[in-house]
């Protein structure tokens, strides 16, 4: 990461709400997927792996905090998004496919823009909800459902 880049993120959290910062970790895990199927594509394991244990250090930050909800729905729902982000950055360690990491990217971008909207409709108070449902077919030709959004 530039000093640039860092400084920016910096300064964004800075007086940040709780949503403003997990809005910034969303984008940060979708670049660390991003890059990591970058460099799978090319492959370059070492930094592929550098992307992926990124990726999943956040989602363990993320996770972490999801039983403080008020919403028990909610909380379980984001924790199976979690551990379906988990399982699908392991899975991909052995994919040169740069498709398949864009694809799990856009669907932490989808939850990103899911979070986004709730703060914009003015309702950033940790335990308010917003509710979609998602389906996400696994590799072994089960079905996930989880929300994607807040």
């Amino acid at each position: 990461m530039t000093r640039s880049v860092r400084a920016y993120r910096n300064s964004a959290t800075e007086g940040a709400t709780h949503i403003d910062i997990l809005l910034a970790c969303y984008d940060a895990l979708v670049e660390d997927i991003r890059f990591a199927g970058k460099f799978a594509g090319n492959g370059n394991i070492a930094a592929r792996c550098q992307h992926s244990q990124r990726a999943l250090l956040l989602i363990g930050h993320l996770g972490s905090w999801v039983f403080e909800l008020d919403d028990a729905d909610l909380a379980a729902s984001l924790a199976k998004f979690y551990e379906y982000l988990r399982a699908e950055i392991l899975r991909l360690q052995s994919s040169k496919e740069l498709d398949e990491f864009m694809n799990l990217a856009l669907l932490v971008c989808q939850t990103r823009a899911a979070w986004q909207n709730k703060q914009g409709a003015g309702q950033s108070q940790v335990g308010a909800t917003a509710e979609s449902p998602c389906l996400v077919d696994g590799s072994d030709g089960s079905t996930s459902r989880f929300l994607a959004s807040a």
